[in-house]
């Protein structure tokens, strides 16, 4: 855990970024207690959520991350392994990202609002 948290960097500088956070983050929380951390209070960006926030049906029919990622022309497809999933997430991000600009978000805030 001391080295996964040393990747994972400081929280108060660092956003987590997942597909279907609440997920991820539960297995990283159970992981850390079972080992008797404390999981930091990190921002986490949901592209599950962002993509539901700014995409409408007519978009897209649903918010998995193949479909986003078909959507947003990521250069990975996903296939539930970790890298693969992981790049593809990141491709989603920037696309949710580049939508963001007409949307007048311009701040982490902005985004977490």
């Amino acid at each position: 855990m001391p080295t996964f948290f040393e990747f994972l960097g400081s929280p108060r500088t660092n956003i987590l970024v997942a597909h279907n956070a609440s997920f991820d983050i539960g297995f990283l929380r159970a992981a850390a207690s079972q080992h008797i951390y404390k999981w930091p209070r990190f921002k986490v960006f949901d592209t599950v959520a962002l993509a539901r926030a700014i995409l409408s049906k007519d978009d897209v029919p649903d918010c998995k991350l193949s479909t986003l990622s078909t959507f947003f022309g990521a250069a990975t497809s996903p296939n539930h392994r970790a890298l693969d999933d992981a790049r593809a997430t990141v491709d989603v991000l920037h696309g949710i990202f580049e939508r963001f600009g007409s949307l007048d978000i311009k701040t982490v805030e902005d985004v977490m609002a």
